[in-house]
């Protein structure tokens, strides 16, 4: 039988992004263990950091009360003294509203610890709204190196950070790739939901110079040279696009990969380089069925005349103010850049073997 002094708490833990499922452990009123809760949709295993939860709450050097500098910056004793939160709430926006009456709200940054790593991740929209009431547009965060490859990454694929609570559909996804990702250290939540995509008969691809956990389990493990990642995507994507290994029809509705891009600036052909009067938000691809130019309107995210005969490939001569242009579709240029990534050209630079090249492209 369970102690009857013991309590068992269903929860989650709150110190990264993840939110395992777990149960906090009570005994005589003292949290002692954090366990893992195998009925959460995220509880299957919990991390070290969960695990030394009790270790955190009870250290002796925790903070557990605002604390005022005494003594100017730059003192090697700062002379910190113990406030009531009254008082600190009460400091910090007078501070707050004296900069921003001298110097203007922009003149604030707000700093945060790194929603992956701590247990601010709950608190992120509240401080994100604070900053914006406040009206400043400036708030950073301290950030593990992966964290901002990952944002970075996204923010400029799909236009958006992932959010912490991301959880990919691991569970019917048909093949993963990792790329510089290690969740078995990591996230744990996605290293189970792999290991059981695995057993259905998913299909792992891992780029990663080291032979980490999942890497064991891959069907492809490019062990990449160090800092040529880079030319490693290019090769996988031109045997993609020689080998027609892409969803032609995906590019052209849900990409920038139809707009046609001047041969003298490398800008986006717009309307307004066409007629006198023309957005230079609506933006021009080149229908093949009609042989002449279509506007692509920002407003609607709508081609004139549907996305079934856009232009991929190939040279198309427009009429603009500067005179004949012959303009080329976006994803005529990248598969141009991508050309030069031949199989052969991979392996030079980044120490990975054609055939793994092709390998990684065809499970893709």
């Amino acid at each position: 039988m369970p102690d009857q002094d013991q309590k068992r708490i269903p929860c989650f833990c709150a110190l990264c992004v993840s939110r395992c499922g777990s149960v906090a452990v009570v005994e005589d009123g003292r949290f002692t263990a954090l366990e893992s809760d195998p009925l959460h949709p995220t509880g299957q295993a919990l991390c070290a950091k969960g695990r030394a939860a009790p270790e955190l709450v009870y250290h002796p050097n925790r903070l557990l009360h605002p604390l005022k500098r005494t003594r100017p910056k730059g003192d090697p004793d700062p002379g910190w003294q113990q406030i009531s939160w009254d008082e600190a709430l009460d400091l910090t926006a007078a501070n707050l509203r004296r900069l921003a009456d001298q110097y203007g709200p922009e003149s604030v940054m707000f700093s945060i610890a790194s929603p992956s790593t701590s247990a601010i991740s709950d608190s992120i929209v509240w401080i994100e709204r604070l900053v914006r009431a406040f009206g400043s547009p400036n708030m950073c965060a301290s950030m593990e190196l992966c964290g901002w490859g990952r944002y970075g990454a996204t923010q400029y694929t799909f236009g958006a950070g992932v959010p912490g609570v991301y959880m990919p559909d691991i569970e019917n996804a048909g093949c993963l790739l990792f790329w510089g990702y290690n969740p078995n250290n990591v996230r744990i939540s996605h290293a189970t939901a792999t290991t059981a995509a695995l057993k259905r008969g998913a299909r792992l691809i891992v780029v990663d110079p080291r032979r980490t956990g999942l890497a064991k389990k891959a069907d492809v493990w490019l062990q990449v040279r160090p800092g040529s990642d880079s030319a490693l995507a290019l090769g996988i994507a031109n045997v993609m696009i020689e080998r027609g290994w892409y969803d032609d029809a995906f590019i052209r509705q849900w990409s920038n990969g139809p707009l046609l891009v001047r041969p003298d600036d490398g800008r986006l052909l717009t309307e307004a380089d066409l007629v006198e009067d023309g957005s230079r938000q609506r933006f021009i691809a080149w229908n093949e069925a009609t042989s002449r130019p279509v506007i692509y309107d920002r407003a609607t995210g709508q081609y004139e005349g549907g996305t079934a005969h856009l232009a991929l490939f190939g040279e198309h001569p427009v009429e603009t103010h500067a005179g004949m242009l012959a303009c080329r579709p976006a994803f005529d240029l990248v598969a141009e850049t991508c050309r030069r990534f031949t199989p052969e050209a991979v392996e030079s630079i980044c120490w990975v073997q054609p055939e793994q090249v092709v390998d990684a492209a065809r499970l893709l």
